[in-house]
């Protein structure tokens, strides 16, 4: 006799091999895609500042934690798509390239 659960359990089941199905098949048309990227964007990682207010006084002993406070930071990253399949990167990582003297006339 099949219950209410097992019916939930095999459509959860059946819906994770579609899944899997699906992600497979996109990696496998992302792979085979020749992919043209557009220009790579400046998309930074915004991280916000903040507050913590430490213990309570009298709490803790000499061990407590005092008030800090801390500003925003940014990371670089960029981002960049493939017009082709619509695939997006992502990249934290940069290189310097270093500054060509041309001569003046």
């Amino acid at each position: 006799m099949r219950t209410k659960g097992d019916d939930l359990r095999a459509a959860v089941k059946a819906a994770e091999d579609h899944l899997e199905t699906c992600r497979r098949r996109l990696a496998d048309f992302e792979r085979a895609c020749p992919h043209r990227w557009t220009n790579p964007v400046y998309d930074p990682i915004r991280i916000p500042g903040g507050h913590d207010p430490g213990d309570p006084p009298g709490t803790m002993g000499v061990d407590r934690r005092l008030p800090c406070s801390w500003g925003p930071t940014e990371k670089p990253r960029w981002t960049r798509t493939c017009t082709e399949c619509g695939k997006v990167e992502h990249t934290e990582r940069s290189r310097e390239e270093p500054a060509v003297k041309k001569p003046v006339f």
